[in-house]
């Protein structure tokens, strides 16, 4: 069997679900997801485990896994329902408005599950709502005026920026010390981002 996460475990994944029949039980995949992310969201990732899940939806660990087979199936799963939260910007905005507005959006849909955030960073995700999202932040890029090579480089640098916001964000809770706020950080981190790589086009236009 292909590794949970895999471009292949995705083919092996979305075949399945053509194939599923209904459950007698009415346990859907949907309403396994949506508990197991409450579940993180209360308690922690450590707290997502099938028998724990298991307990919260009234069933056994057996009927379970007729949904999942695995831990490591459901939390990559859970990762790509999660991105699934995310409204992308209109294409009829500006390129550089769109990466703006992407950007804020992953973001507030990360805080709303900060303990998800670890799990984005470890393998490629190619699940369908990550390659959405993905695919929509490269082409807002592009649309900024940025050459393929570097939309790439940028789009990852600015996902490396928006984890690492959420991340320390959830570290640090509330800002209480009177200085900006934690949005205005972030929007100030953005803008001067944006700034640098626009200036980095113009040069590479001048010496061309």
């Amino acid at each position: 069997m292909s590794a949970p996460g895999s471009a292949a475990w995705w083919r092996e994944h979305e075949e399945r679900l053509r194939r599923r029949r209904p459950h007698t039980d009415g346990l859907t995949l949907e309403l396994v997801l949506a508990e197991a992310l409450a579940l993180v969201d209360a308690e922690g990732m450590d707290a997502l485990t099938v028998r724990a899940l298991a307990g919260r939806l009234g069933t056994g660990s057996s009927t379970l896994y007729r949904h999942v087979a695995s831990r490591d199936e459901l939390l990559v799963l859970l990762v790509d329902a999660v991105l699934g939260e995310l409204r992308l910007p209109d294409p009829r905005l500006p390129g550089r408005v769109r990466v703006e507005q992407l950007s804020a959006e992953l973001r507030r849909v990360l805080r709303g599950h900060p303990h998800v955030v670890p799990a984005l960073g470890g393998a490629p995700l190619l699940g369908p709502n990550a390659m959405r999202a993905s695919a929509c932040g490269l082409e807002n890029l592009l649309a900024a005026g940025h050459p393929p090579d570097r939309a790439r480089a940028a789009y990852l640098a600015l996902l490396d920026y928006v984890l690492g916001s959420v991340a320390f964000d959830a570290a640090a809770g509330s800002r209480g010390d009177g200085g900006p706020s934690s949005d205005e950080v972030f929007a100030f981190g953005l803008r001067t981002f944006l700034d640098g790589l626009g200036e980095g086009l113009s040069d590479a236009s001048s010496a061309r």
